[in-house]
């Protein structure tokens, strides 16, 4: 329903970040619903997947951000503007990263810790290597290279996450 939402109008609007960030957690939960099982733990995936959704969906934007302006597009990656679309960006993905480390040292979400400090540290590494090699100053060409660093640490730190949980 959130696909279809989004394809069906929102996507031009400043809501499509909004909804790509609720339809990112529920993709491993109806997976884990699927098969019987939902620990309670994977719920913690909707606040963290909401943050890697936005994330996700201004990395995607930003390549196409000044051809979408320029047709009247107005999602949340063109009223932010290129520059806040990064930073954002690249908050979103610390924001994530704090809040697994919070849950792991409160408690509140028990994983293996060797398996969640080294998913934070890379993916510390990682908005490093996207804070030195990217942003709103670099060639629009490097924006395509940046939407995959994005997703790929979103994916190490969400996988991580889960990895270190369920084992």
């Amino acid at each position: 329903m959130l696909g279809q939402a989004y394809n069906l109008g929102l996507k031009s609007t400043p809501f499509s970040g909004i909804v790509f960030a609720l339809a990112m957690p529920l993709i491993p939960l109806y997976a884990f619903a699927g098969i019987g099982r939902v620990p309670y733990v994977l719920f913690w995936l909707i606040p963290t997947g909401f943050l890697l959704g936005i994330a996700l969906n201004l990395a995607n934007s930003l390549p196409d951000i000044e051809q979408d302006a320029a047709n009247g597009a107005k999602t949340l990656a063109v009223v932010l503007g290129v520059k806040r679309s990064f930073a954002v960006c690249q908050s979103m993905i610390v924001l994530a990263a704090a809040l697994i480390g919070i849950l792991q040292i409160t408690g509140l979400v028990p994983a293996r810790s060797w398996i969640i400090v080294l998913t934070l540290i890379l993916t510390c590494l990682a908005v490093e290597t996207m804070v030195l090699f990217f942003g709103p100053e670099r060639p629009v060409e490097t924006r395509k290279s940046y939407f995959y660093l994005v997703a790929l640490t979103c994916i190490l730190l969400a996988g991580g996450w889960i990895i270190g949980v369920l084992l």
